[in-house]
């Protein structure tokens, strides 16, 4: 029932977000992470902390799950759906296609986000990065690494959306003609470097 209404909730942002111009624009993740801040108000908050020691299970970073549809393909864990965000505008030219798009999936220990848009030119990483940070703020030091033979950027958040998924973690990597940008927030600090390695590590795009 939470999710039912995690989704309504999220819809009717979204909606309320659309207007009458029919004009394609980029993605803009700030949006996503607007809607995302909205349904995390509804959710309890922390338990004060116990004065014995307790364990917590999170999930693990197995990607067993894997979504294929734009001509690319990506990873995310089972049981964990992605939604397409433009699935719910009215204007065809605003949906995801090939050239650009959004994904989303969250449950209430996980959020994923995935955007991708088609460039021309140079490709410069800081640049998208800057576009999927959206208004969170970076923390540490922008790392670009080779992830199963694909260039990488990515940085750790210092801000997400609720206390409930404190550790954040955006990066972004090229494939052919398009960019694609990935953000995750978490309750589990070691988990999100994980998640980006498997969802990279599976993903695959036709160029």
């Amino acid at each position: 029932m939470r999710k039912i209404f995690f989704l309504s909730l999220l819809t009717l942002t979204l909606l309320a977000a659309c207007g009458p111009d029919p004009t394609p624009v980029p993605p803009q993740p700030d949006v996503v992470a607007t809607s995302v801040a909205a349904a995390l108000t509804a959710l309890p908050q922390a338990a004060p902390p116990t004065p014995y020691p307790t364990y917590t299970t999170y999930p693990t970073a197995n990607l067993s799950g894997l979504f294929c549809e734009y001509q690319f393909c990506l990873g995310h864990p089972a049981n964990f759906p992605l939604f397409d965000l433009e699935g719910v505008n009215d204007y065809t030219a605003n949906r995801s296609d090939y050239s650009q798009g959004n994904l989303i999936g969250f449950n209430d220990q996980l959020y994923i986000f995935f955007v991708w848009n088609q460039f021309s030119g140079q490709f410069d990483p800081n640049v998208a990065l800057t576009i999927v940070l959206g208004e969170d703020l970076p923390g540490g030091t922008v790392i670009s690494e080779d992830i199963n033979g694909r260039a990488v950027t990515y940085i750790a958040l210092e801000s997400t959306p609720s206390d409930v998924v404190p550790f954040g973690l955006a990066a972004v990597w090229k494939c052919g003609e398009r960019w694609f940008g990935w953000k995750v927030y978490s309750m589990n600090d070691g988990q999100v470097l994980d998640l980006l390695w498997e969802a990279v590590s599976r993903f695959t795009c036709q160029q």
